[in-house]
């Protein structure tokens, strides 16, 4: 279809055999889906299995390798040529193996985020994913959502979008339902929304026009190439672990050579063992274990009704230490229902006006089916006036007819709708009680409409403080009627009354509460809720607590030179803007705070932006807040924000585990290496036997760490601090002393078995490979916390590990056993004399390390 927007509303209506008010049915959706497609943009191509495959090839490792190979060509060793071609490919196939499960998590987690359009098909309005919408389709959206297709408007209120991510405009568009003569330009096109554009202000209709890639931005999908992999902090930290330890190999394997040279060895080993010392330095398996990890705790916690949008975001969870959360629908059920009016049905005409204000003031739908479409607070406005009426919801939009609104706003707290009725418009006014009394001129009582004073308008807000003072979310409903077609304004209402509704609070929260405050979580609400509601609830679930009974109120809080000094002391911020959120948010940062901030309305994306966790409502967040956010709740709850808490912990514990696991085998590899050729003690280790072992003992158990699960009490600990880096000085100094116990005790069973046993070289070789070996395999163990309980801590209950032990020890026993394999190691089965020195060996650092522990010597 060419340029919608130069055609009138009922023009396009009939072009796309479409009616506005009931939309397209089921059958005409699945005719137009087979015509058009689904709505989506193909994206750019997705490297191939092939692709993964060669690129595992183009990195240090595989340089270092070939120059082994050919090294051992030109020395004309044929087989160990070979076998570095073999170990080139092996170690090509388990990162390939690594890669491709990394990438297969990354899209599971993809498709976890799918936005929603509302749209009315069977006359119904319905939630739809954005994917499913067709040409046709009639789009219902206000201020937050999300724009899923290119759409014509034909109704608008103080409709606002922004649309930087196609024009670059960063000013919001005002937009209109009147055609548009000319040929025009995107950003002049006011009667049109665009995919990927949100709505600002406001609220509207629209017909679907174009979708997938006709839509604008599919015509320069470009912009949403997703080739580039995200760029994790982690892997940046990780990356330069990686280069300090291939530098310390480089400065010790220059003097190895020079001594080995001065000793006359053999030119040909010398060479060979350094490049397998620069190749065991380079733990590689780093950056991809680290995103499996990552990945597959996302995961995890999907299935705990939390999407993490951001791999980043899981390293910043474990360090959370205050979290600024909403109350209704998050410390709450969200299960809203009207309990009392003021006043009640004693004063029945001003409790049937009141009832329909709340029915005209409201976008919500009821359906059949209970699947009810809105605002959790107007469907349960609806639902207490269907309960309570023998007129239906359903006749009170029958009998009026709107013809205007002023959308709800945080700065304005109001709501305002306009409806004609047998020759006379209506404006309906509801919201908090101090800011629509501010427009009241009268009252209602006993069908009576009376002037306003001031004790009048006190009695309101002392009515309002009882029922907010029972944990009971108010509010407030006016009315002005006008002879005239049009209001010029709508500042003379009548006070109607006030509708308290009760949201209990969710079952579990004062549980999850105790266990933030045990482990050092502060926990702040942050509402625009009545400070009495707001003092009530606060106190029912914990977060008021004896000690602190502060509530402070939005108008009280200031910044900068006259900051509120009370900020920090307080557990409770009521009547608060956006703004303040941001500010709020700006404010705990600056004390060196690690800040978690819930937020659902198209106004609180800044704040989740700036927050350290953005955290969006998944039932109740508007598809804007959801975007800015760094994780989304899919039941709201509170109790779901300690949970991802808790698994980021886990997390960042277990990445911490392997990355020390791993770092402190490679550098006990470079010692064992190293110390034997300056003390003259022959080769302990062959380079093929580190070649194999960076490929058994790195990977396996590494990835096993990285999905491990902890204990209780670690997760409860104090969180770290924002500027505690991934490795402290007592990780390092701890990973340097597990490297050198390990390194002393092969070293140890080396020289025992060649000056004591008087064994033969390949046989002194065998057993301190086997020992180190088995040593790194068992080196898990080590890395159990001071004070952690032996049998129930997370490591030794991980199932992962222990199949990765067993797996690599078969892998071992099978090198030694199976040919062509043992020959080129140079490996032969142990005798039983052997393996009893080779077990007691590998087990030594176990009991020397706990010892070190026991003394408080490491950590």
């Amino acid at each position: 279809m060419l340029n919608p927007e130069n055609l009138t509303v009922d023009e396009l209506l009939e072009k796309l055999k479409v009616d506005s008010k009931t939309g397209l049915t089921d059958k005409e959706v699945l005719q137009r889906r087979s015509e058009y497609g689904a709505n989506s943009i193909p994206l750019a191509k997705k490297r191939t299995a092939w692709e993964i495959f060669l690129s595992q090839f183009r990195n240090v490792i595989v340089i270092l390798l070939v120059v082994a190979a050919v090294v051992s060509y030109f020395f004309g060793d044929f087989y160990e040529a070979i076998a570095i071609v073999a170990v080139i490919l092996i170690n090509a196939i388990i990162g390939f193996i690594l890669e491709s499960q990394a990438n297969k998590s990354m899209n599971a987690l993809k498709q976890l985020e799918q936005p929603n359009s509302k749209v009315i098909r069977n006359a119904s309005l319905v939630h739809i994913p954005i994917q499913d919408l067709v040409p046709g389709d009639i789009v219902s959206f206000e201020a937050g959502d999300l724009i899923g297709a290119d759409a014509r408007l034909i109704e608008v209120n103080s409709l606002e979008t922004n649309e930087a991510a196609l024009t670059g405009e960063s000013l919001p568009a005002s937009k209109k339902t009147e055609r548009i003569d000319e040929k025009v330009s995107i950003g002049d096109q006011a009667n049109m929304v665009f995919r990927g554009t949100s709505v600002t202000r406001g609220n509207g209709l629209a017909v679907v026009v174009f979708i997938g890639k006709d839509t604008e931005i599919g015509h320069v999908s470009s912009m949403l190439d997703e080739a580039q992999a995200e760029e994790l902090p982690l892997n940046k930290k990780l990356d330069k672990f990686s280069r300090t330890l291939i530098w310390l190999s480089f400065v010790i394997m220059i003097p190895f050579i020079g001594i080995g040279l001065l000793e006359s060895k053999d030119l040909y080993l010398l060479i060979e063992t350094a490049i397998a010392l620069v190749v065991a330095a380079i733990p590689e398996g780093l950056p991809i274990v680290a995103t499996i990890a990552l990945a597959s705790g996302m995961l995890r916690l999907s299935k705990k009704k939390v999407l993490v949008r951001k791999l980043a975001a899981v390293e910043t969870l474990g360090g959370t230490n205050i979290i600024l959360t909403d109350k209704t629908g998050t410390l709450t059920e969200n299960q809203l229902e009207v309990v009392e009016t003021s006043p009640d049905r004693k004063d029945i005409n001003s409790f049937e006006k009141l009832k329909e204000i709340m029915v005209l003031c409201n976008n919500a739908s009821l359906n059949q089916d209970n699947k009810h479409v809105g605002d959790p607070v107007e469907i349960a406005l609806l639902l207490w006036a269907e309960k309570s009426s023998p007129k239906s919801v359903q006749q009170y939009r029958k009998d009026w007819k709107k013809s205007g609104e002023i959308p709800f706003e945080s700065e304005t707290r109001i709501m305002t709708t306009f409806h004609k009725h047998e020759g006379i418009t209506q404006a309906s006014m509801k919201g908090s009680t101090t800011d629509v009394i501010k427009n009241c001129n009268y009252y209602l009582q006993n069908g009576l409409v009376k002037e306003i004073d001031e004790d009048i308008k006190n009695y309101w807000l002392d009515q309002t403080k009882l029922l907010s003072s029972k944990g009971l979310k108010v509010l407030a409903g006016a009315y002005q009627i006008s002879e005239n077609s049009t209001f010029e304004k709508a500042d003379k209402l009548i006070m109607a009354g006030l509708v308290g509704l009760q949201d209990p609070a969710r079952p579990d929260v004062f549980e999850a509460i105790s266990e933030c405050h045990t482990a050092g979580i502060q926990v702040v609400m942050v509402t625009g809720d009545h400070p009495e509601t707001s003092r009530t609830i606060a106190e029912n679930i914990g977060i008021i607590t004896e000690d602190n009974k502060l509530v402070v109120q939005g108008k009280d809080l200031t910044f900068g030179e006259n900051e509120n000094t009370d900020i920090l002391s307080a557990s409770v911020f009521s009547r608060v803007s956006p703004e303040q959120k941001l500010k709020l948010v700006e404010y705990y940062q600056a004390q060196g705070f690690v800040v978690a901030m819930t937020g659902d309305g198209v106004n609180d994306a800044p704040a989740l932006k700036k927050a350290d966790i953005g955290v969006a409502m998944g039932l109740r967040g508007t598809e804007v807040a959801k975007e800015a956010a760094d994780m989304i709740l899919q039941d709201d709850s509170f109790s779901s924000i300690v949970t991802a808490i808790k698994q980021g912990r886990i997390i960042f514990t277990n990445i911490r585990n392997f990355i020390i696991y791993l770092l402190s085998c490679n550098l006990s590899e470079i010692l064992v290496v190293s110390f034997a050729a300056f003390l003259s003690w022959g080769s302990p280790l062959l380079p093929l036997q580190i070649l194999f072992l960076n490929i058994v003992t790195d990977v396996f158990p590494a990835l096993a760490l990285g999905m491990g699960q902890s204990n209780k009490n670690s997760v409860l600990e104090k969180p770290r601090t924002i500027n505690e880096p991934l490795l402290t000085k007592d990780h390092w100094k701890s990973l340097i002393v597990y490297a050198i116990i390990i390194t002393v005790s092969v070293l140890g069973v080396f020289y025992y078995s060649s000056r004591v046993m008087g064994l033969g070289e390949t046989q002194t070789n065998n057993i301190a490979f086997f020992t180190l070996a088995f040593a790194q395999l068992f080196h898990p163990f080590n890395l159990i916390k001071r004070g952690e309980n032996l049998l129930t801590n997370g490591i030794v209950r991980n199932p992962h590990l222990w199949a990765s032990i067993v797996f690599c020890s078969i892998l071992l026993i099978g090198a030694s056993s199976i040919s062509p394999f043992n020959t080129l190691l140079t490996l032969d089965f142990p005798s039983k004399d052997m393996w009893l020195l080779i077990l007691g060996g590998s087990l030594v650092p176990i009991p020397s390390i706990y010892f070190l522990k026991a003394l408080r010597l490491i950590s």
